[in-house]
């Protein structure tokens, strides 16, 4: 193992791939089980001996029939011929002092999760007042209409109301002046 770490960048440039192949072939090696460097930052970084195994990858997927899959296993399994066990599954965090790293980007992840519950729960809150406040507006239009429906019949009733009593009135005032008339007649013009 060499002491040069080198970027997925440059290994692309190296091995004349595109970086999101490096990347996806570092994700099928890690499912094998084995464990890239990586900066403090979580960026994957290479050695010069993880950079052959990408070129071997390419070699061997070069084949007839031969998938992604098998190519990565392949060359891990002639890697393992190569170099000692304990080299290949080493890991970023095999020193304690890693182990904060992780420890500290654990803890925030969960600090991140319970914020993340908290606005979710925040959210719900909100979206229940939300139907709450549309049920009320929607009962308030339906009394609303029926307030408008009661006013407009009770003014329905009160016009017909005051023409009947128009209609009374006039045919109290015929009455009356047929009335007067009637008295104003002489006694010998009654059977007229």
């Amino acid at each position: 193992m060499s002491d040069i770490l080198l970027k997925v960048e440059d290994v692309s440039h190296a091995v004349g791939v595109a970086a999101s192949t490096i990347r996806k072939y570092s994700f099928l090696i890690e499912k094998q089980g084995y464990t890239f460097s990586r900066s403090n930052q979580g960026a994957l970084m290479y050695d010069k001996d993880e950079v052959s195994i990408f070129k071997e990858i390419i070699q061997i997927k070069k084949q007839k029939n031969m998938t992604l899959e098998k190519a990565v296993q392949r060359a891990l399994s002639n890697m393992s011929d190569m170099v000692d066990i304990a080299d290949i599954s080493r890991g970023p965090y095999d020193d304690m002092s890693g182990m904060s790293d992780v420890q500290d980007m654990s803890k925030a992840i969960a600090a991140m999760q319970a914020q993340m519950k908290a606005i979710l729960d925040q959210n719900e809150k909100v979206l229940l007042q939300n139907q709450e406040l549309i049920r009320k507006v929607e009962r308030l239009e339906d009394t609303s209409s029926l307030e408008k429906e009661k006013i407009e019949n009770r003014d329905k009733l009160l016009l017909d109301a005051m023409k009947e009593i128009k209609e009374t009135k006039k045919v109290i005032a015929t009455s009356l002046e047929e009335n007067r008339k009637a008295l104003q007649k002489k006694w010998w013009e009654f059977w007229r």
